[in-house]
C-alpha cells in the first residue's frame, strides 16, 4: 500500500515537473542571449506566475486523501500506510519541485537543445486533427459524453458491495455444525474421517482437526461445532485453473455429511470475526431474551424463513435446550423418612457421579493438569446404575440414590449464551453467490415481515458487513465535504464558477474508466475500491488545471478579447490544448507504469492493493480523453453562449 500512495505521487509530481520545465525553457529559449542574473529573473518570473495554480493543484491532491484519515480504526489501519506515503512523498516532492527544479533548469538549460520537434510531431498531428474534428461537431460529443458517464454510474450501482477484498491467507478453516447430545468418542471418530476425506485434494498439505473447547476463556466452543485448519500447497502446485473458491466449493461436495452443516472461512478471518462477534460464520443473527426455550423457538422460525432466501447457503440456528442431563431432584420428604442430610446426599451427586475437580497437578513445564474424581464408568453407565449408587449417612447408614430423589434424563441448555447480559441464541448463515453488505439488507427486510418478535427480543445481525455500513456512513458525509473542499479551492485559483465547475467535472468523467476496468476485472465495491476512486478524482482534477491554464495563456497570447471571431478563438484553444498533450501523455504513462506491476503482482496482500490500482488505471485514461477533448469543448461552447 505504501509503494501505491509513492505510485500515485510519482505521477502526480511527473506532472508538475514537466510542466515547470515547459514553461521555464520556452522563457529562456525566447531570451537565450540574455546573461545569468537576466536569466534567473526570467525564471522566477515564471515561476512566480505557475505557482498559484501549481501550489492550489497539488493541495486538492493532498486534500483528496482526506476521507481516508477519517475512516474507522479497522480501515485505518490498512490504508493509513497509502495515505501517509502519498502525502508525505508529495510535500517533500513539491519543495523540491518548486525549489530545486528552476535552479536546474537554469544552470542546465542550453538554447540550442530547444526543439520544436514535440510539436510537430506524428502525436501532435494526429491529436490536431482529432481535436478539430471533436471541436467542430463539439455538442454531440459533450452529450456523449455525459452519456458514457451515466452509463458507468449506472454500472457502479450494479455492482455487488462489500467490506473489503478478502486476503488470501494460504490456508482454509473448515466449521461444520451438528445437532446437540453426539457423544464424544463418536465425534472424534467423524473428526478424524472428515480429515482424511480433506487430506485426499491434491491442493492440500496438512490438515488439523480441532473438536471441542480448548482450555480458554476466549474459546467457547462446544463438541458440536469442529473447527479443521487446511493449509495449503503454494497455487503454482495446484491443479490447473484451479482457484480457492473452486476448492472450496468441490471440499463442500465432498463433506456433504449427514446431520452436519458446513461453514468455510479462513483461520485469521474466521478468528478475529469469532472474537469480535461470537459468531464465526460470515453473517451471523443473534436472537436475544430471557426465556431460553422461546429464544430457541424464535431462531428456528429465523431458520426455516432465511433457508430459502437467495443467497442462503447453509443456514443453521443453535439448539439451545438440546442438551441431555442426568438430573437428580432430592425429595426432602424422603430424605428425612432416611435420616439423610442434603449434604450428605450432594457429596454422592457431586463427586461420584458428576465428576469434582480436586487439585491440579503442577508439570515441569509450567502447564497445569486438573484431576477430577469420581465413579468408575461401568459403575454410572447407565440410568439404573446412577439411580443405585449409594449414600451413606454419617452414621454410616446406606440407601440408594433413588430412595431419596428422582432420577432421570432432562433436556436442558448444552450452553448458555450470555450476550452483553442478555441470553442469546446464535443462528449461523453461510452465503452463496452473494456478499454479506448485499444478502444482509434483504434478510433484514424478510424477517421483519415474516418474523414477530415478542415485546422485550431483539435481533442483532454481526460480520463484516457491520464495518462496510460504518465505512459507508464516514464516507457518506466526508466525501461530499472533500468535494466541497476542492470546489472552494478551485474557486481560490481561479476566480471562475464556470472554469471551477469545467475542471470539478473531470472527476466523475474518471470514473467512467475506471468503472469498465473495474467491472472487467470482476471487484465487488470495496472500501478498497473507494480509496482508488478518491485517488483518480483528485489526479483527474489536477491535469484539468493545467490544461485550463494553457488554454487561458494562450488565449490571452492571441489577445482574444480584442479579435474575438470564432477561428481565432479556436486556434488558441487548439494552441493551448496542445502545449497541454506532453505533460498529460507523460502523467499518464507514469502513473499507469507505475501501478502496473501492481496489477500484475501475485502473492500475499495483492487482494487489497489491485482494487485500489485498477480505477486509477483506468480513470487516468478515461480522464485523458475528458482532459485533452472535452474541456476545449466546453470552452468553444462557452464562447457560443457569450457570442449570442
Amino acid at each position: 500500500l505504501s509503494l501505491a500512495g509513492l505510485a500515485i505521487a510519482i505521477g502526480v509530481m511527473a506532472d508538475a515537473s514537466i510542466v515547470i520545465i515547459e514553461n521555464c525553457s520556452a522563457v529562456l529559449a525566447q531570451q537565450a542571449r540574455i546573461d545569468g542574473v537576466k536569466r534567473r529573473q526570467v525564471v522566477i518570473e515564471a515561476m512566480a506566475h505557475m505557482m498559484r495554480p501549481l501550489l492550489f493543484s497539488l493541495l486538492i491532491i493532498l486534500v483528496s486523501f482526506l476521507p481516508v484519515f477519517f475512516l474507522g480504526e479497522r480501515e485505518g489501519r490498512l490504508f493509513d500506510p497509502l495515505a501517509f506515503s502519498k502525502t508525505f512523498a508529495m510535500g517533500l516532492t513539491t519543495l523540491l519541485t518548486l525549489c530545486l527544479l528552476p535552479i536546474l533548469v537554469v544552470w542546465a538549460f542550453k538554447p540550442k537543445i530547444v526543439s520544436k520537434h514535440f510539436h510537430n510531431g506524428a502525436w501532435v498531428r494526429c491529436y490536431r486533427r482529432a481535436l478539430v474534428f471533436t471541436l467542430t461537431y463539439r455538442y454531440g460529443f459533450v452529450v456523449l459524453g455525459l452519456f458514457m458517464m451515466g452509463l458507468a454510474v449506472l454500472l457502479m450501482s450494479r455492482f455487488d458491495t462489500a467490506y473489503m477484498p478478502e486476503l488470501e491467507e494460504g490456508a482454509i478453516l473448515y466449521m461444520p455444525t451438528t445437532l446437540p447430545g453426539l457423544p464424544m468418542r463418536e465425534a472424534g471418530w467423524v473428526l478424524q474421517a472428515m480429515d482424511r476425506k480433506l487430506k485426499s485434494f491434491p491442493e492440500v498439505k496438512r490438515v488439523f482437526g480441532k473438536l471441542g473447547r480448548a482450555n480458554s476463556a476466549t474459546d467457547p466452543a462446544p463438541v458440536t461445532m469442529i473447527e479443521t485448519t487446511i493449509l495449503l500447497k503454494p497455487q503454482h502446485q495446484w491443479r490447473p485453473g484451479m482457484t480457492r473458491k473452486k476448492l472450496v466449493s468441490e471440499m463442500d461436495a465432498q463433506m456433504n455429511i449427514i446431520g452436519y452443516v458446513n461453514s468455510w472461512t479462513q483461520p485469521i478471518a474466521g478468528r478475529v470475526l469469532m472474537q469480535d462477534t461470537g459468531i464465526q460464520s460470515p453473517v451471523g443473527l443473534k436472537i436475544k431474551g430471557h426465556d431460553l426455550e422461546l429464544i430457541e423457538t424464535l431462531t428456528q422460525k429465523a431458520e426455516r424463513l432465511l433457508s430459502p432466501l437467495p443467497g442462503s447457503g447453509t443456514v443453521l440456528a443453535e439448539r439451545i435446550v438440546g442438551g441431555d442431563y442426568v438430573d437428580v431432584q432430592l425429595d426432602l420428604t424422603r430424605l428425612a423418612e432416611h435420616g439423610i442430610q442434603i449434604d450428605e446426599a450432594m457429596l454422592t451427586v457431586r463427586h461420584a457421579v458428576g465428576g469434582e475437580r480436586i487439585l491440579d497437578i503442577q508439570q515441569s513445564d509450567g502447564g497445569v493438569v486438573p484431576l477430577s474424581l469420581r465413579y468408575s464408568p461401568e459403575y454410572i453407565d447407565t440410568l439404573e446404575k446412577v439411580a443405585r449408587a449409594s449414600v451413606i449417612s454419617a452414621t454410616g447408614r446406606a440407601v440408594t440414590l433413588e430412595s431419596i430423589a428422582d432420577v432421570r434424563v432432562r433436556q436442558s441448555a448444552e450452553m448458555i449464551r450470555n450476550d452483553n447480559g442478555e441470553r442469546a441464541g446464535y443462528i449461523y448463515i453461510d452465503l452463496e453467490g452473494v456478499t454479506a453488505s448485499d444478502y444482509v439488507p434483504q434478510a433484514k427486510a424478510h424477517l421483519a415481515r415474516y418474523l414477530d418478535l415478542p415485546r422485550g427480543y431483539t435481533l442483532e445481525w454481526t460480520g463484516t458487513h457491520r464495518y462496510a455500513e460504518q465505512a459507508q456512513a464516514q464516507l457518506g458525509w466526508i466525501i461530499p465535504l472533500t468535494l466541497l473542499l476542492m470546489f472552494v479551492l478551485l474557486m481560490m485559483a481561479f476566480r471562475s464558477v464556470a472554469q471551477s465547475m469545467v475542471i470539478l467535472l473531470a472527476a466523475p468523467f474518471a470514473l467512467v474508466g475506471g468503472v469498465l476496468l473495474q467491472w472487467s476485472l470482476g471487484y465487488a465495491m470495496t472500501t478498497a475500491v473507494i480509496i482508488g476512486y478518491l485517488a483518480v478524482l483528485a489526479i483527474a482534477i489536477q491535469t484539468g488545471i493545467l490544461m485550463v491554464i494553457f488554454i487561458r495563456e494562450a488565449l490571452a497570447r492571441n489577445e482574444w478579447r480584442r479579435c474575438s471571431t470564432e477561428t481565432v478563438y479556436l486556434q488558441a484553444v487548439i494552441e493551448g490544448s496542445v502545449a497541454r498533450l506532453r505533460p498529460k501523455l507523460i502523467t499518464v504513462t507514469t502513473t499507469v507504469l507505475a501501478l502496473l506491476p501492481i496489477i500484475f503482482a501475485r502473492g500475499s496482500g495483492m487482494e487489497i492493493t489491485q482494487p485500489i490500482a485498477a480505477p486509477i488505471i483506468g480513470g487516468m485514461l478515461s480522464s485523458t480523453l475528458y482532459v485533452l477533448f472535452i474541456i476545449p469543448c466546453l470552452f468553444m461552447i462557452g464562447r457560443d453562449f457569450k457570442a449570442d
